[in-house]
């Protein structure tokens, strides 16, 4: 899973790129059009359960990797997407806004006030616009070939609603038509996450970066941290990190908080894999059907499917392995058409 974190300059983005990836990037580098990219384990403790039974030669977390995009000021105070940040960002399966709700008297910023809605609607509109030059020259393109077919009449409906001031990803499409649209990688379409970014004297308050109603009319999913504290504690020693968080009241871990939150949004859960060689998580989406699963893992064993052997994750704790499970009458057999639950441990039989 690719994450891409945009944000107006000195939005914080980094700050929290940092805390959230345990990374060292530098702070405020706006000089730099470099990305900074990490690649951070889903901590699972049904990964370390497993892992503490079978005692594998090797333990495997689902991971994600995050891509921290600088926005251009050559563009001004209020742009954040160039030629280098499209390139970045269009491979990515969600965009994690960050919004400055802290206030900072060195910290420019539009209107010399923090206004995180105004931030919000704001950047939303480039993506859209971003978006709506892409479907125009595509038109266009296609008017001028004469090819007035299915693409077209798909790329006129989101011209459409583009100029309604709506974002791709409210657009209602059938099957077909976001296969159709896949392909162009639109950033309006793909889910966002708001992450507000407030100040350590808000900590504590209701609905601290004041973007709850807003993200609710949108349907986004939003997110409060903040981010100078997290990565305070980020900094810390592990075993002294619960008690500061406790003490300075920020909750729960900031990386778990986010990740599940991430998952959420994007429809996604975890199976599970535990043998001596390894023991995995491996990454689907929600409704994932067990020949698709197997895809996850290698084409072959997609291929050659011939079933596969569930076992409830509480039914192998006690079991103790997947022959153990068998013999208890813990192991089902399933088909192809098998909707996966999040948790399933698998083995898959296949021939190729």
């Amino acid at each position: 899973m690719k994450i891409g974190i945009i944000g107006l300059a000195r939005s914080g983005k980094t700050t929290l790129f940092n805390a959230l990836s345990g990374a060292h990037a530098a702070v405020g580098a706006f000089g730099s059009r470099e990305a900074n990219i990490a690649v951070i384990k889903v901590p699972d403790t049904r990964v370390d359960q497993l892992a503490a039974l079978v005692k594998p030669k090797k333990t495997t977390y689902a991971e994600v990797q995050f891509i921290d995009v600088a926005p251009n000021e050559s563009m001004g105070e209020n742009k954040v997407l160039d030629n280098a940040a499209l390139t970045h960002l269009k491979n990515t399966d969600a965009l994690v806004h960050v919004v400055r709700a802290f206030k900072d008297e060195d910290v420019m910023h539009p209107s010399e006030s923090v206004d995180p809605v105004r931030d919000s609607r704001m950047l939303e509109e480039e993506l859209q616009l971003t978006d709506l030059i892409v479907i125009e020259k595509r038109i266009e393109r296609l008017e001028k070939e004469h090819k007035k077919g299915s693409e077209h009449d798909l790329l006129v409906r989101c011209r459409a609603h583009i100029e309604t001031g709506a974002s791709l990803r409210t657009l209602e499409l059938d099957a077909q038509e976001s296969r159709e649209l896949g392909g162009f990688c639109f950033l309006s379409q793909k889910p966002l996450m708001l992450l507000g970014n407030y100040g350590e004297e808000s900590i504590g308050t209701p609905d601290p970066s004041g973007l709850q109603a807003y993200a609710a009319e949108q349907r986004q999913t939003l997110i409060d941290l903040c981010g100078e504290m997290e990565l305070e504690v980020a900094e810390l020693p592990e075993d002294e990190r619960k008690v500061f968080r406790d003490d300075l009241g920020l909750g729960e871990e900031s990386r778990t908080r986010f990740l599940q939150a991430a998952y959420d949004m994007l429809g996604l859960m975890s199976f599970l894999t535990a043998g001596e060689p390894e023991v995995r998580a491996w990454t689907i989406r929600k409704g994932t059907k067990a020949v698709d699963a197997a895809a996850v893992i290698h084409s072959d064993i997609q291929r050659g499917f011939i079933r596969a052997e569930i076992v409830g994750f509480d039914d192998f704790l006690h079991a103790g392995s997947m022959a153990k499970a068998r013999e208890h009458g813990h192991m089902r057999l399933e088909g192809k058409e098998y909707l996966f639950q999040d948790g399933d441990i698998v083995l898959f039989r296949f021939n190729v």
